[in-house]
């Protein structure tokens, strides 16, 4: 009986032995699969959280890059307003794209398009130039610019405290023109006048759309310069509301406008609208205004012809009728 359980024993243990591994393996396996599922659930909650927070911080950084883009809109650029924005995301980054267009009267004009990167380390966009830039070309010995999207002429505008080589006119021009079309010209005055002399210096039929404040110190007014462009100067539009005639903006509107740039999160804008802010404050007895933009037809814009608070007209944009 001994001899026969003494037998049996080698098997039992080899029996036993490889039911165990068996069993570790088992064991094993299951280990390894849990903690592969474990770290898939894991690696995908981070990838979700991470994304979820990368879009919500990047959200809050979009809105924080196009606010000082609008409010500066609101005191730059002549009959110029912005499309709806969108926003691109990618890791701490993104793009924010609008576009620009002109508004002549009813029509519309495709005029810029733009892209303004920002990140989250930094909270805020940086400042890129569109089209806005334009094509100069020489035209009888004078510099134009045209708009390289639209190809319409940029305005011009004159400083009446500098004296410049030339002077251009281009009223003479409404002459060679068609009946059926709207047109937009800008208009440098001899000195500063308020808001509401010149609204009784234009004659009747002359839409006023966008008046030039003088945003300019004695330091950086030069004899002998260049024209300015009308995407480098501060001013406002006739009216808070595009496309209506109720709600007027005013000279103080304008200011409390430029209080608002100078303080956003944006340094490039904020500093540019500081400097432009002392220096229309101290114009504003004596009189701001040194410009204004028009449109309407050649009919109507001909009675700007031989008017002598007018230095220099310049012809911008022109839009069919129908």
């Amino acid at each position: 009986m001994n001899e026969y359980r003494n037998e049996q024993h080698p098997h039992e243990e080899a029996f036993n032995d490889e039911s165990m591994n068996k069993i570790f393996q088992k064991a094993k396996w299951r280990s390894v699969f849990r903690n592969i599922l474990i770290s898939g659930v894991v690696s995908i909650l981070v990838f979700c959280g991470g994304y979820l927070l990368n879009s919500y911080l990047l959200s809050k950084t979009a809105w924080k890059a196009v606010t000082p883009l609008e409010l500066n809109k609101r005191i730059t650029g002549p009959n110029l307003y912005m499309d709806k924005p969108q926003f691109h995301f990618s890791l701490l980054r993104g793009t924010l794209e609008y576009q620009e267009f002109k508004m002549i009267e009813n029509r519309v004009i495709p005029w810029d398009d733009h892209k303004v990167p920002f990140d989250i380390i930094r909270g805020e966009g940086e400042v890129l130039h569109g089209s806005s830039m334009g094509v100069q070309v020489n035209d009888g010995g004078d510099a134009r610019f045209y708009n390289d999207r639209s190809g319409e002429r940029q305005m011009l505008f004159y400083h009446p405290s500098v004296i410049y080589s030339s002077y251009l006119n281009d009223l003479p021009l409404l002459n060679r023109m068609r009946d059926d079309q709207y047109i937009e010209m800008g208009l440098s005055f001899d000195k500063g006048y308020t808001l509401s002399q010149v609204d009784r210096m234009l004659p009747q039929g002359i839409h006023a759309t966008w008046y030039w404040a003088d945003s300019y110190s004695r330091d950086t007014l030069k004899n002998g310069a260049e024209p300015l462009r009308a995407e480098e100067l501060y001013g406002f539009q006739a009216y808070t509301e595009r496309l209506s005639d109720s709600n007027r903006t005013t000279e103080e509107q304008f200011i409390k406008n430029l209080e608002a740039v100078a303080k956003c999160t944006n340094s490039y804008y904020a500093e540019n609208a500081g400097r432009a802010l002392a220096s229309v404050k101290s114009h504003q007895q004596s009189g701001m205004i040194i410009g204004v933009v028009v449109t309407g037809t050649k009919n109507q814009l001909k009675a700007l012809q031989q008017l002598s608070f007018i230095k220099a007209a310049t012809l911008g944009a022109t839009v069919d009728i129908y």
